[in-house]
């Protein structure tokens, strides 16, 4: 049986961030777009100020705290109890430091390592919200190990709003054959593994098994393609994102891109969707200068 915040989380999203907006409980001052064209993809770079009161990886490790765990305030959402096959309770939580309107976390209300690949009942639960956003287009993603762009230790999987053209990387699918297996895309330089979504199952364990064995697709080419290549398979960063129609896997090589003017830039899974979020304005011309798609070639894996 779907839960009653299940089914109506895209309201209980909307109006819990207007609250908390409200009441100064999330820094959240808008952004700007500056477009970059590249192979007939327009990828975004956001300057989103209220980044720079966000504490960074380090410092969070210094404190020591779970910043997941309770008492949420605010942020709180809903709890989604009991679910799936592990009946496992869920919390959903508003971004204090948001990328955009209505961006929010979903997490296990007790601790798991942000390291623990997604579950059965993470894939289901996570495509169960894309769903039942019905006004809103959302993108999911999780950034998998130390190298992925995770600020936090604690388990969560992060949802972003997007407009009916995002994100970008959406292009180079829109004129593709569907991906029935898991396979590379082949417009961009770095390992990029990704498998459409067909034929949806209706029932919650049929859709939970359809998903993994996805999932596992995506695993399957990676470790694969990382053969010889110097990987620990043990720990492997990667990004996943996940959409309606298709789940990406994004291998990774390290976190961090060093800007020529020195500031340091945490690369994660919006920045492969086609979105890099900056909170520093000057670092705009230098990621134009650079080239969007190079930063996520240093960081990421070539496919070669």
């Amino acid at each position: 049986m779907i839960s009653d915040s299940l089914i109506n989380i895209e309201n209980l999203v909307i109006t819990t961030f207007e609250n908390a907006l409200k009441n100064g409980d999330i820094i959240f001052q808008g952004f700007q777009i500056t477009e970059q064209f590249i192979d007939g993809c327009s990828y975004q770079i956001r300057y989103v100020p209220g980044l720079e009161k966000k504490p960074v990886r380090d410092d969070v490790e210094k404190i020591g705290k779970d910043f997941l765990s309770p008492p949420y305030g605010n942020l709180h959402v809903c709890d989604i109890s009991n679910y799936g096959l592990n009946q496992t309770t869920y919390v959903v939580l508003l971004n204090k430091y948001p990328l955009t309107k209505n961006h929010f976390l979903l997490l296990p209300h007790d601790f798991a390592k942000q390291s623990d690949v997604l579950s059965s009942d993470d894939l289901t639960l996570i495509y169960e919200i894309l769903q039942n956003h019905k006004t809103t287009k959302l993108i999911a993603f999780f950034n998998c190990g130390e190298e992925s762009g995770a600020s936090q230790k604690h388990k969560h999987i992060q949802f972003y709003p997007v407009e009916d053209n995002e994100p970008p990387i959406d292009t180079y699918l829109q004129d593709e054959n569907q991906y029935e297996q898991a396979n590379q895309l082949r417009q961009v330089p770095w390992a990029h593994f990704v498998i459409s979504l067909l034929h949806i199952p209706e029932q919650l364990d049929q859709l939970g098994n359809y998903l993994m064995n996805k999932f596992i697709q995506l695993l399957d080419k990676m470790f694969h393609f990382k053969q010889g290549k110097h990987f620990d398979g043990a720990k492997s960063s990667y990004n996943v994102l996940i959409t309606k129609k298709c789940i990406h896997l994004i291998p990774r090589s390290k976190e961090i891109f060093l800007l020529s003017n020195h500031s340091r830039k945490s690369v994660g899974g919006t920045d492969y969707a086609g979105i890099m979020n900056i909170k520093e304005e000057n670092d705009i011309n230098t990621i134009l200068n650079i080239g969007f798609t190079n930063i996520l070639l240093d960081v990421g894996r070539k496919k070669d």
